[in-house]
């Protein structure tokens, strides 16, 4: 697209917008082939927009995208740059809808799925990916692990990316056959604006608990947050996917009324219904009800965690909303791989388990922890640590889970950031004193692992928590590489153990 195009289809859209030129510029002939935010990305044929966040203002930028190519830049004020300015009071929630225009509204080429919710959007995203996957619906996916394109699949850097970010994905999956794209839409992200240019088809609501409120400040704010994705992001015939069974997502069925396709394990007469009939470490036999089939059916998922049956609900209701019949979705479900860093596990030739889950919140370390409790024959080891720069109030508390549903604990680091890892785990050690059991605090997170794995005999199984899959520990001095998973298969390598 040339920058005459792009500029006399703002003009006809609703975005606030004024365009400066500078004299003897002739738009027509500037052609234009994306936009992105980070001006080390910036080159000719892109378009940069100078975003302004917590920590520093693009517009200083502006310069240094100049002298890469950049042909154009999307601001909030004149700049002296000698090149074309589009100016928008706020770029950042300006970008995406005027990255949707330049990269010619890919979202509406697609049935636009978002999940949001504080815990199980991403498993859900996986779910819903493989069951339309397997439909024959070709479905892309963004979300905190990966972005999936259709062709090639990278690892994220945000759970939601930054909104022209979000264009250029959208655009290369329209480019490579997807009918439909699946998304995690994190809270920060709508309310930054970073899904603004975004209509989506479908919403699917998982849950609200404890988290996020050192930038929400209170549940209530949280909520709102989360609400307004279905108040502000729909279009058409529109439907949202809701977890009953959690307090929030009863009273976002109430607001919602019709557009609510219900979903639970507690109350039968949700649309969709599911029992845990038997819990191995090999996964869930679960007994479901769907609108096709009143009459309990019984399936293998093979996961672990009676709270993914929900994730596996959503899925199934959201796919099945849009034609997918039941039937085929739980075939996929039942075929499904592993979850990256979502109760990963793995068995090892001297009877010992590993568990590796991303949980990094209290509540996520309680509910990881009481999937795998029933299951674990002998000791339970429970290596894990919390966040730097983050809410401080959850780190006694997930100490004393910890402590209260394994038998040894290992504290160590996750990603500390700016803050010292021992000050991080001296805040946990108090909950883990709340019970007598034993435990140790090893702040190199490679050593309280192979600690942690050292211990374990046959029949015990050792829970790695708080990074998942993350490529990289944040430190104080910048992130190091570090992988928890690849760290067991050094502890493997190193100790003559293999998993079988």
């Amino acid at each position: 697209m040339n920058l005459c195009k792009l500029i006399l289809t703002l003009e006809k859209s609703h975005i606030e917008h004024r365009i400066h030129l500078p004299e003897g510029c002739a738009a027509d002939d500037i052609e234009l082939k994306g936009m992105v935010c980070d001006s080390r990305r910036a080159g000719p044929g892109m378009v940069f927009a100078a975003t302004k966040g917590g920590h520093r203002d693009a517009h200083d930028f502006i310069p240094a995208a100049v002298a890469a190519g950049t042909p154009a830049v999307l601001c909030e004020h004149e700049v002296d740059a000698g090149i074309p300015q589009i100016i928008c009071p706020n770029v950042r929630s300006a970008m995406g809808e005027v990255a949707s225009l330049l990269y010619e509204e890919p979202s509406k080429k697609m049935t636009m799925i978002a999940l949001t919710g504080t815990n199980g959007k991403t498993t859900s995203t996986f779910m819903t990916q493989a069951i339309l996957n397997h439909a024959g619906i070709k479905t892309g996916l963004m979300g905190t692990v990966l972005y999936d394109d259709g062709e090639k699949i990278e690892e994220a850097e945000h759970t939601t990316p930054e909104g022209c970010d979000i264009q250029n994905i959208l655009a290369r999956m329209v480019d490579n056959g997807c009918k439909a794209c699946v998304m995690e839409a994190s809270s920060h992200a709508i309310v930054q604006g970073r899904i603004d240019g975004l209509r989506y088809d479908r919403a699917g609501f998982t849950n609200l608990t404890l988290e996020h409120l050192d930038f929400h400040k209170d549940m209530e704010h949280y909520f709102l947050a989360k609400k307004s994705l279905f108040d502000s992001y729909m279009r058409n015939n529109w439907k949202a996917s809701i977890n009953i069974d959690d307090q929030y997502g009863r009273r976002l069925c109430e607001e919602l009324g019709k557009r609510v396709i219900s979903y639970s394990m507690i109350d039968e007469e949700a649309d969709f219904f599911a029992s845990v009939a038997n819990i191995t470490l090999e996964g869930l036999e679960i007994e479901i009800k769907t609108p096709e089939s009143p009459e309990k059916k019984k399936i293998k998922l093979p996961i672990l965690g009676a709270y993914n049956v929900l994730n596996a609900l959503q899925a199934l209701s959201l796919a099945w909303s849009i034609g997918v019949s039941a039937q085929s979705a739980l075939e996929a479900l039942e075929k499904m791989p592993q979850v990256p860093g979502r109760l990963e596990r793995y068995r090892f030739d001297n009877g010992a388990s590993c568990v590796i889950d991303f949980a990094h919140s209290s509540d996520g370390l309680e509910k990881v922890l009481s999937a795998v409790r029933p299951i674990c024959r002998r000791k339970l080891y429970v290596v894990f640590g919390a966040g730097g720069d983050r809410d401080t109030s959850k780190r006694p508390v997930m100490g004393e889970i910890a402590s209260r549903l394994g038998d040894f604990v290992v504290v160590t680091s996750d990603n500390p950031r700016s803050e010292d890892p021992a000050s991080i785990m001296a805040a946990i050690e108090p909950g883990v004193k709340e019970h007598d059991t034993p435990y140790t605090m090893i702040a190199d997170r490679r050593q309280a692992i192979y600690y942690g794995l050292d211990q374990a005999g046959a029949d015990d199984i050792v829970v790695i928590a708080g990074r998942g899959p993350e490529t990289h520990q944040i430190l104080k001095d910048g992130p190091i590489p570090l992988v928890d998973k690849e760290i067991m298969e050094d502890w493997c390598r190193l100790s003559g153990k293999r998993v079988i």
